[in-house]
């Protein structure tokens, strides 16, 4: 299977177990203080983790060593996997502002729409919170891959001196 489709797989995975568990979990996380500060606590350590990550795969010296001509061969490879992660990021903060208007929400009256909107609230920060930590399964083999590519990348520069 390329390379793509398997991540299309993972991508579409991760959203259905997304939407499953905030359909079936709702009820769970509504009004329960205790889930809400775990979810929000998970989101933001991962959140500050995908930083550290994010910082590390746009670091120039992942760039092979030589001329500009190499350095930009690689570039575009970098900026892919920083732009993903950069999406990635975006999720938890998108998952943690909702938890936030969930939180406030949470003392308005139900009445008229208000119990509507409160439910798909919570819907939505669980479903983005769930997806958010399934792609997050996928980043012990970005870093793995990182890692090997810069071990191969001393390896190589070590034989040419």
């Amino acid at each position: 299977m390329p390379q793509w489709t398997a991540r299309i797989v993972f991508f579409v995975t991760c959203a259905a177990v997304g939407v499953v568990g905030a359909y079936f979990g709702q009820p769970l996380a509504h009004g329960n203080s205790d889930a809400i500060l775990i979810i929000v606590t998970v989101l933001t350590v991962f959140a500050g983790f995908l930083v550290a990550i994010i910082t590390v795969l746009g670091d120039p010296a992942m760039l092979p060593e030589g001329s500009w001509r190499a350095s930009e061969g690689s570039r575009e490879p970098v900026y892919a996997n920083v732009t993903t992660h950069t999406y990635l990021f975006r999720v938890y903060l998108i998952a943690i502002a909702l938890l936030f208007v969930g939180i406030l929400l949470e003392k308005a009256p139900d009445c008229g729409t208000m119990a509507l909107w409160k439910l798909w609230i919570e819907r939505a920060y669980l479903f983005l919170g769930i997806f958010a930590f399934c792609l997050t399964l996928a980043l012990p083999g970005t870093l793995s891959r990182l890692q090997m590519a810069r071990v191969d990348a001393e390896t190589r520069r070590r034989r040419t001196d």
